[in-house]
């Protein structure tokens, strides 16, 4: 199976439900990607939109918050989000397996 995340190797277990995620079924943004803020208010949004519960929209409410404060209080480290030049970066930009 293509990794769905090919930037970041991600091994994660979900706080809530004691389950196990990686790369090839999650996505990582990062709280200091200058444009992960900006696209929290449309994930709200769709969240809404598709039925997400109360409890979930309150989630996504303050991560916002979480992740607007971060960005304040730490300038230096937020950055436009990039890839690199050379073999790895050719990796994450290459085609998609499959249709």
């Amino acid at each position: 199976m293509e990794p769905v995340d090919r930037k970041f190797v991600i091994r994660a277990v979900s706080l809530e439900h004691d389950t196990e995620h990686t790369h090839a079924d999650a996505v990582l943004f990062l709280a200091k990607d200058r444009a992960f803020l900006a696209t929290l208010p449309s994930y709200r949004e769709f969240c809404e939109f598709y039925g997400a519960g109360a409890r979930q929209l309150e989630g996504v409410d303050r991560l916002v918050e979480r992740v607007a404060r971060y960005q304040r209080e730490h300038p230096e480290l937020v950055k436009v989000p990039d890839v690199d030049e050379g073999p790895v970066g050719d990796a994450i930009i290459g085609p998609n397996e499959g249709p």
